[in-house]
């Protein structure tokens, strides 16, 4: 090592920042063997599809079915769904948390439920909730937990994605952050997300299906877009057995049979 009483040009020791040059490269080192994690959904197709399951230490984007906002049981279901299937895969982290940045509820409800969580296979004592004033505050607490390589994974809560660099930058800080750590993150928009920034590592699309009377949720899922990758459709059960995405039956109602009116036998006496 140099000298530690030698300054460069900026002032630090040279030691000092060659030392600090070495700590980065081998951060840099362990996220990269990290970017290629991946965890499988439990569903074979799915996953080749997604070339052997969902990038983890990535941001993925969940678009819901709700208006203007996000008050969306569908796109809450898929994303509890996922962090399931994350938690219980080989690349999160032992003993990882997941940290939700959520909207408040208003009048209607929305907010995320314990005993729903529960129902989907996610266990509500591994997330930890963050109320924030607004969007910016959302968006702030999701890239700090993102930097966090304590945790497993973060989810936040979004308005519609808004066109403009801003907004791209904004996801880009979110992707970079997720890259570095290795921590996965998920935004979670309504339906009114007509606008795409393109920083997030894959799109999703989630709609109600019927379920046939099953009380396992079923979800019509689009792929929109995937970096790298193609789109898709799927037809997805949620077991909460087992924790695991299946191919759902499609179910089609059927209208009853409408018996045929008969004469009345007063009157078929009176004929």
């Amino acid at each position: 090592m140099g000298d530690p009483k030698h300054r460069d040009e900026t002032g630090q020791r040279a030691d000092l920042a060659s030392l600090r040059a070495r700590v980065r490269a081998i951060e840099r080192g362990g996220a990269e063997a990290e970017r290629g994690a991946r965890f499988s959904l439990g569903h074979a197709a799915l996953d080749g599809h997604l070339g052997g399951g969902l990038s983890a230490g990535r941001v993925h984007e969940l678009v819901g079915e709700a208006r203007s906002e996000l008050r969306d049981g569908s796109v809450f279901g898929f994303a509890a769904a996922l962090l399931v299937r994350l938690l219980a895969s080989p690349v999160a982290r032992r003993g990882g948390e997941i940290l939700w940045c959520a909207r408040e509820a208003n009048m209607f409800g929305g907010a995320p439920y314990g005993w729903g969580l529960k129902a989907l296979g996610l266990d509500p004592e591994r997330v930890l909730f963050v109320r924030a004033r607004d969007e910016t505050d959302r968006l702030w607490a999701m890239e700090e937990g993102l930097r966090c390589g304590g945790l497993a994974a973060v989810v936040a809560e979004l308005g519609p994605a808004r066109p403009g660099e801003a907004g791209r930058v904004a996801e880009r800080r979110l992707q970079l952050a997720a890259e570095a750590s290795g921590v996965s993150g998920f935004l979670l928009r309504p339906l009114a997300s007509t606008v795409t920034t393109g920083a997030a590592e894959s799109r999703w699309r989630i709609a109600a299906a019927p379920s046939g009377g099953s009380l396992d949720p079923v979800w019509s899922v689009s792929l929109e877009r995937l970096r790298g990758g193609r789109s898709g459709a799927w037809q997805l059960l949620w077991a909460m057995s087992d924790g695991r995405f299946r191919e759902a039956e499609e179910f089609v109602s059927v209208p009853e049979e409408v018996p045929e009116a008969r004469p009345a036998a007063g009157r078929s006496a009176a004929a």
